[in-house]
């Protein structure tokens, strides 16, 4: 049974769940911020557990999945996700399920395609690196990122040379 304190402390952790997942850790930075006692934080953190509310696993894919329809490979998602405190069991296990469905090249057209549908600038070459950069920064490796610029060029090339 938990006292006052704990069932306040349980209220604010089902509402934080309530909004989205969280991993444990996060939780009890949200708690402490609220002044509740190290006692009283891994009790609800316990009782949130066993009610179901509180998973690692869950959290551990929702990250993830959020984090590669941004665009993000997935080991930069992963170290994202550690930097969060989450358990590195629950990662690894949710990091197996999204890795099978990952495609990064094709992560890659989509997000030029995005940034730059019709291939307006492709010739330039500060537009060229910024892409690189910005497809380096999502976690992607210099390889992949330079077949996704050759191809988005080639096939912008081809589509304008059919208009004229």
């Amino acid at each position: 049974m938990l006292d006052k304190q704990e069932m306040a402390a349980y209220a604010v952790a089902v509402r934080a769940l309530g909004r989205r997942e969280h991993c444990a850790a996060e939780l009890r930075v949200k708690l402490q911020q609220r002044d509740y006692p190290d006692e009283v934080i891994a009790s609800v953190l316990e009782r949130l557990k066993a009610d179901g509310y509180l998973s690692e696993a869950r959290f551990a894919e929702a990250f993830l999945r959020m984090r590669l329809r941004s665009g993000e490979a997935p080991w930069l998602a992963a170290q994202k996700a550690r930097a969060r405190g989450l358990e590195e069991d629950a990662l690894q296990e949710a990091l197996q399920d999204v890795q099978d469905d990952f495609d990064g090249f094709a992560v890659c057209r989509d997000l030029l395609a995005r940034r730059d549908p019709q291939g307006l600038r492709h010739g330039d070459e500060h537009v060229w690196q910024r892409q690189a950069r910005f497809l380096r920064n999502k976690g992607f490796d210099a390889a992949t990122i330079v077949r996704a610029l050759k191809e988005h060029i080639q096939d912008n090339g081809q589509a304008r040379m059919l208009e004229d």
